[in-house]
C-alpha cells in the first residue's frame, strides 16, 4: 500500500512538474503568436520561410512553428501550431512531417550548449540537427505523398475547442485555458504510461535491444550505456554524463562527438514522440521513421567521422580546449 501511495505521489509530482514547464513555455508563445497574427507578421515570416517549408510540402505559415521550435523547444512549437490551426488547414501528414522535424531539431541554442561544453563544435552539432531534421522532413513528405497516406484533415478529438481569430481576447483566453487544462490530463496519462514501461523493465529492454545499433555508428562499447541514457531519457541527462566522462578522460574524442551527435538527433525516444502524437503526429513518422532515419544517418556520419584525419577532426568537430575549460 505504501509503495502504491509513493508511486502515485511521484506520478502526480512529475505530471504537475512537466505541465508547469509546458505552461511556462506555451502561454507566452501563444500570446505572442496571437499578437503577431493580428498584426499580420506571420504572413511576412511565411514569405521568408516558404521555400524551405515548400520543400517539405508544408504551408508557408508553418515556418513559424519550425523557427520557434529551433530557437525555443518542442512545447513552444506545439503552442504555435495550435494557435495557427484556425487559419491553416493541416493534414495528419503535414503535422507528422512538421513535428517530426521539430523532434530532431529543437532548442538549438540551449541543448547544443551542452555539446559545446563537452568539446563538440556548436556549428557542427547545430548544423547536423538542422540538416538531418529537414532531410527527414523531405523524405517523409515524399513517402506520404507518393502513397497518399495520412492525407485526412487533422482532428484533435481531445481538444475542447480550438481558439479562433474571431474571438475577443477574453473569449480567446477562456478557450486557451480550457485547452491547457485538458492538456494536463493528457500529460498525466503519458506519465502513467511511461511509469508502467519503467516498472515492467520495458525501457531497459529497449535499451538492450538498441545498443548493438550503436556499433554501426562507430560508437564504442564503453560509450554505449551513456549514449542510451541520452537517447531514452534526454540530452540533458546523457549530455551531463558525457561532459563528466570527457573531463575525466574516460571517453575518446570521437566517441564524445558521435555519442552526442546521436543524442542530438534522437533523444527522448519514447516521451517526446508520445507528446507529439498527442498533438496529431502519426507514430509512423514521429517514432518509427524518425528512429530508423536517424540510425541510418548516424551510420553514414559515424563512418565519415572515423575516417577524418586527426587535425581536421580537431579543427572542425572537436575542440579539446573547450572540454578542458569546462573542467576548470
Amino acid at each position: 500500500m505504501n509503495n502504491f501511495v509513493a508511486a502515485s505521489q511521484k506520478i502526480a509530482k512529475d505530471s504537475v512538474g512537466l505541465f508547469w514547464i509546458m505552461l511556462k513555455t506555451m502561454v507566452p508563445v501563444m500570446i505572442l503568436v496571437r499578437i503577431a497574427m493580428e498584426l499580420g507578421l506571420v504572413d511576412y515570416l511565411g514569405v521568408v520561410l516558404e521555400p524551405l517549408m515548400g520543400l517539405m510540402g508544408l504551408p508557408a505559415a508553418t515556418g513559424l512553428v519550425l523557427a520557434v521550435g529551433l530557437l525555443v523547444n518542442t512545447y513552444a512549437a506545439v503552442a504555435v501550431m495550435i494557435t495557427l490551426l484556425p487559419v491553416e488547414s493541416l493534414t495528419v501528414a503535414d503535422v507528422t512531417v512538421l513535428l517530426s522535424v521539430v523532434l530532431i531539431a529543437h532548442a538549438l541554442p540551449l541543448e547544443q550548449s551542452i555539446s559545446r561544453r563537452a568539446g563538440v563544435s556548436f556549428v557542427f552539432s547545430s548544423g547536423l540537427r538542422f540538416v538531418v531534421g529537414v532531410s527527414y522532413g523531405l523524405v517523409l513528405n515524399l513517402i506520404y505523398s507518393a502513397g497518399g497516406w495520412l492525407q485526412q484533415p487533422l482532428e484533435l478529438s481531445w481538444l475542447p475547442f480550438t481558439p479562433t481569430l474571431e474571438e475577443t481576447w477574453l473569449e480567446w483566453t477562456y478557450s486557451s485555458a480550457s485547452l491547457l487544462f485538458t492538456l494536463f490530463w493528457i500529460i498525466l496519462g503519458l506519465i502513467i504510461f511511461l511509469k508502467v514501461l519503467e516498472l515492467a523493465k520495458i525501457t531497459d529492454l529497449i535499451g538492450w535491444l538498441l545498443s548493438p545499433l550503436l556499433r554501426l555508428m562507430g560508437i564504442s562499447k564503453a560509450a554505449t550505456p551513456i549514449t542510451m541514457v541520452g537517447v531514452l531519457l534526454g540530452l540533458s541527462y546523457g549530455g551531463g554524463l558525457i561532459i563528466k566522462e570527457a573531463q575525466e578522460g574516460k571517453m575518446s574524442s570521437r566517441d564524445v562527438v558521435l555519442s552526442l551527435s546521436f543524442m542530438g538527433i534522437c533523444h527522448g525516444l519514447i516521451e517526446d514522440p508520445l507528446v507529439m502524437m498527442a498533438f496529431g503526429a502519426h507514430w509512423s513518422g514521429a517514432l518509427v521513421g524518425r528512429f530508423v532515419f536517424c540510425v541510418a544517418a548516424m551510420a553514414l556520419i559515424g563512418r565519415l567521422v572515423q575516417m577524418m584525419p586527426e587535425d581536421a577532426f580537431n579543427r572542425f568537430l572537436y575542440r579539446p580546449a573547450k572540454a578542458a575549460q569546462a573542467a576548470t
